[in-house]
């Protein structure tokens, strides 16, 4: 307990005359005074100022990569797995790799689902079924993925989807404009007629909303990319921030165009969406990867920095050294 510094010089201070002192012992008392003045100034200061700051954990993001399709693994196209390895590596050399902790799940789902119960967010690179063709994405995969994935973003978990896993059936349209905040509509009224379109093209991106966190010092670039369009969005839904738009694409206004989106979520959660990932080469081009970290972390909601996350690309034989060690689902 801390005691009030007037409190001790008083009772220091308070001499009976009976008991003064002779001038000559003067000098010792004043020297013992001085001491226990500097005691009380010690005392006296909050000891939450000498307290040491207390360090946030790391944000969790568990990345899941669906199985392969369109072609071998390697191939660079839908190459869901690689994709998922490079992440891990950019993210922990990246600028901010004391503010995360990266884990990899494959093959469309962890063993143990206790992976994703306290993850800051949640990120799905996989296939979505079109109709009869290929499968339904791992958070619609059965009922029970998708109450798994309802239950994490309830809790105000980040949730993203990349390329091909923006594919949503009709059935869980308001589960994913909620979640992520835009999809792929390859379903109309129970069949497969597509809202929405693919085109490839080598072309310029444009931002929407410079000021964007995810956007932290991403430059204008160039992509070629298969990109899809005339997704589906809420358009009374005042919490989805454009991205990323390709002026060139036979979009339906005003929301035709837009290939990357960011959603803040009433629940405090994020969300954030991308068409990009056809092809594994565009992890090259340092704006788009920069642009794709910044959107991860930022739906982890790690404090971004005023550069953005900053990392190099990673050869594939780099990659297997440098996860050697890892662990993963």
């Amino acid at each position: 307990m801390r005691v009030p510094l007037f409190s001790l010089l008083q009772a220091r201070l308070t001499i009976h005359p009976r008991t003064r002192v002779r001038a000559a012992n003067g000098g010792a008392r004043r020297r013992s005074i001085y001491r226990l003045f500097a005691l009380a100034m010690v005392a006296s200061v909050p000891t939450a100022l000498s307290a040491p700051a207390p360090v946030s954990a790391p944000k969790k993001i568990v990345l899941i990569a669906g199985k392969k399709s369109h072609g071998p693994e390697g191939n660079g196209i839908h190459d869901y797995a690689w994709s998922v390895r490079l992440l891990k590596v950019l993210f922990d050399r990246s600028n901010i790799r004391d503010q995360v902790r990266v884990e990899m799940v494959f093959d469309g789902w962890p063993k143990e689902e206790g992976v994703l119960e306290n993850a800051d967010a949640t990120i799905v690179l996989s296939d979505g079924r079109d109709g009869d063709k290929y499968e339904e994405a791992p958070h619609f995969a059965n009922p029970g993925q998708m109450q798994t994935i309802r239950r994490q973003v309830e809790r105000g978990c980040g949730f993203g989807t990349f390329h091909f896993s923006t594919f949503a059936p009709e059935v869980y349209r308001e589960e994913i404009l909620s979640w992520s905040g835009g999809y792929f509509q390859w379903e109309t009224e129970g069949k497969r007629r597509w809202y929405s379109a693919i085109k490839v093209l080598d072309a310029e991106l444009s931002f929407p909303n410079p000021g964007h966190a995810a956007l932290r010092g991403v430059q204008p670039f160039r992509l070629k990319e298969e990109f899809y369009y005339n997704l589906r969005f809420n358009p009374e839904d005042r919490s989805l921030a454009p991205l990323l738009a390709v002026p060139a694409l036979p979009g339906r206004d005003p929301d035709g165009r837009w290939v990357a989106w960011a959603k803040e979520r009433p629940d405090g959660g994020r969300g954030f969406g991308t068409t990009c990932g056809h092809f594994y080469e565009n992890w090259r081009n340092d704006d788009f990867r920069k642009l794709m970290l910044n959107v991860i972390a930022w739906s982890a909601r790690v404090d971004m920095p005023a550069q953005g996350v900053e990392s190099a690309f990673v050869e594939r034989d780099e990659i297997l050294k440098a996860l050697a060690p890892a662990q993963s689902q």
